[in-house]
């Protein structure tokens, strides 16, 4: 008897923490919203900038949805992680768009609970500043630099990604129904991040979003560190990464990379994610759209392993050029003629 009430009370506070952590979105803040997103006309400016980089944005988007209509595409996962993401919600609900949770880790700030309602006017205009800045540099080249995210996110005004990956939800047409702050305890550490319930009109389904800020410094993904735990109950996944500065090359950061590709069955990703030698062809079926020449040697990142199988694979089939740009082979020729997409299916006779 004593045991059951022990039981009961544990549940009960547990219970209650969650709810003492759980955030109800107010009438005013859904007008806060739609004002990040520039979809009023309280401010002109803000409203006209956010259109002209959100009219390309979404045409990317269409050209992506429409392209992969042409291809054998069907990932069928419910949960998808998207590792070194930055604030790039459009190419993950792109390549993955019917998804029930979405979980990304990055390097900014969460920035959540956010003190938007206690800045001034001219501080309120910085934050709008740093978010347009960002819509417009995604725009421009389909991926974030880690220098222009840190260089907006870390503004005191803006004070993290959450009013940024808000606006950019409200954009793609997401209604921001709940959001809840989100930890993971690790050893001497607490990776902190948030949670945004979603749903979608045209899908007529809930979503949700989940964003931690993550520094993988090479320890990382051994039972106990919060991170194995984490990870390891997420259940079957597909994993989404692009302009990942080669950081899962070598062997660095082997052990989380395999925590990732445990339960992982579909993979989406440029050159600057996973190596091909993790994906088999016995066990994997692989696919590359558009045309792979080379890995890009980037200043200060990792350096690439050289991939000549990844090389043939494109070689033997020969696909045309993509009509948008993705990953770093954007850099090199300012077109698409070095983009890459990598579709990794694993067979599942091989599960």
């Amino acid at each position: 008897m004593i045991q059951k009430i022990f039981i009961f009370l544990l549940c009960f506070t547990i219970q209650c923490q969650i709810l003492e952590n759980k955030h109800t979105i107010t009438p005013v803040e859904q007008n806060l919203y739609e004002e990040w997103a520039g979809l009023t006309d309280a401010d002109p400016i803000h409203k006209r900038e956010m259109d002209l980089s959100w009219n390309k944005l979404i045409q990317t988007r269409d050209t992506i949805t429409t392209y992969l209509k042409t291809k054998e595409y069907n990932p069928k996962v419910k949960t998808v992680v998207y590792p070194f993401s930055g604030i790039d919600v459009l190419n993950l609900f792109s390549f993955y768009p019917n998804c029930d949770r979405y979980i990304l880790f990055g390097l900014e700030d969460p920035g959540y609970p956010n003190k938007y309602g206690e800045l001034s006017e001219k501080e309120k205009s910085i934050v709008k500043a740093g978010i347009r800045s960002l819509s417009d540099h995604l725009a421009g080249r389909n991926y974030f630099t880690y220098r222009k995210m840190k260089e907006e996110t870390k503004k005191k005004e803006l004070n993290g990604a959450y009013p940024v990956f808000v606006a950019f939800l409200k954009r793609m047409g997401k209604e921001i129904v709940d959001s809840n702050e989100e930890t993971i305890v690790g050893k001497g550490i607490i990776y902190k991040g948030f949670t945004i319930q979603m749903y979608d009109s045209t899908l007529k389904k809930k979503e949700s979003l989940t964003y931690f800020k993550i520094f993988l410094i090479g320890n990382e993904g051994v039972e106990g560190d919060g991170l194995y735990e984490y990870f390891s109950n997420l259940g079957e996944i597909g994993i989404f990464t692009k302009s990942a500065e080669y950081l899962f090359h070598g062997e660095k950061r082997k052990t989380f990379r395999d925590l990732l590709l445990k339960n992982v069955s579909f993979v989406v990703q440029d050159d600057s994610g996973f190596p091909i030698r993790l994906f088999p062809e016995e066990l994997w079926k692989r696919f590359i759209y558009g045309r792979y020449e080379k890995s890009w040697n980037l200043s200060g990142a990792v350096i690439p392993e050289a991939q000549p199988e990844l090389k043939s694979l494109s070689d033997r089939t020969n696909d045309s050029i993509l009509p948008f740009p993705f990953g770093y082979g954007y850099l090199g020729t300012k077109d698409n003629r070095q983009s890459a997409v990598l579709v990794f299916e694993k067979n599942k006779s091989s599960e």
